[in-house]
């Protein structure tokens, strides 16, 4: 997909890594299974219809995980939240 920007998955799971082992926010802040698999997808480059078709779930649902995932991160894009990820997680 021309555009999309692309994480390789050793880096994406080195950085979930920091976040399980080093959490300096609340337990409640934490991310759920479902909330890793979309943020994979995302760092993957992929978009909301291919990563409800990986995850077997709606793209609605998809949708709802993101903005969950905006409002634990204080974001608002899908560029933030990628950038945030890495600067929070992968030092």
């Amino acid at each position: 997909m021309a555009g999309k920007v692309s994480f390789e998955r050793q880096v994406f799971e080195q950085a979930m890594a920091r976040v399980e082992s080093s959490r300096v926010e609340p337990p409640t802040s934490a991310l759920t299974d479902r909330e890793r698999q979309v943020l994979t997808s995302v760092f993957e480059g992929l978009a909301n219809k291919e990563i409800a078709a990986r995850l077997g779930v709606s793209e609605s649902s998809v949708k709802a995980t993101i903005q969950q995932l905006f409002a634990k991160t204080g974001v608002r894009t899908r560029s933030q939240l990628v950038r945030i990820a890495l600067e929070r997680y992968h030092r």
